[in-house]
């Protein structure tokens, strides 16, 4: 994740820490965590995905609970695996077990809302996501190596990509209208 002065957040999962680097200098952040994904918004505030079912944010030096999954009533509980957050803190999951991705907005409610559900019509592997200004929601689909697009107000997908042979889908951004995908090679050992 880089925050908007530049600074870049890493996840080191093999050590449970998140560390920095700024200016040609490194520094310790955070210990022991068990961060899934990591995500700096636009307003420069990081935000973390802890154990698929907490999502904090970093406060200073210490975190802070935004969301834990396993406080929603059964029905609403999901165990997300990426996020995204808006200019305005609104965060986005993605719910690759329910094929679908779910806004939450803690300026109004901690409901989460279903703003986009992937038709299973075979087994579907939702990656990384990206949530344009415009509204429209990119997600990569690992499956099927595809892009996939909920324009803003629809909660269908349509497909804007798919990779060549042999090649999945990664990372998505967006800069200036333009999407930007990170692809990587399948891999194909027996």
């Amino acid at each position: 994740a880089i925050s908007p002065a530049g600074e870049v957040f890493a996840a080191d999962f093999a050590n449970a820490r998140l560390v920095s680097f700024h200016n040609g200098s490194g520094r310790l952040v955070l210990e022991n965590i068990f961060l899934n994904a990591l995500f700096c918004s636009p307003s420069g505030v990081i935000y973390l995905l802890e154990d698929f079912c907490v999502v904090k944010k970093l406060v200073g030096s210490t975190l802070q609970t935004v969301i834990d999954f396993n406080s929603l009533p059964a029905k609403q509980q999901f165990w997300p695996i990426e996020l995204f957050v808006t200019k305005d803190e609104v965060i986005y999951l993605n719910d690759n077990e329910n094929s679908r991705i779910v806004r939450m907005n803690p300026a109004e409610s901690f409901k989460p809302v279903v703003v986009g559900q992937v038709p299973r019509v075979c087994k579907v592997d939702l990656g990384d996501l990206f949530v344009a200004e415009c509204g429209t929601i990119y997600v990569s689909e690992l499956q099927q190596r595809k892009v996939l697009a909920f324009r803003q107000g629809s909660s269908t997908c349509t497909e804007v990509l798919q990779c060549p042979d042999r090649l999945s889908p990664m990372a998505l951004l967006v800069n200036d209208r333009s999407l930007y995908v990170s692809m990587a090679e399948d891999d194909v050992s027996d």
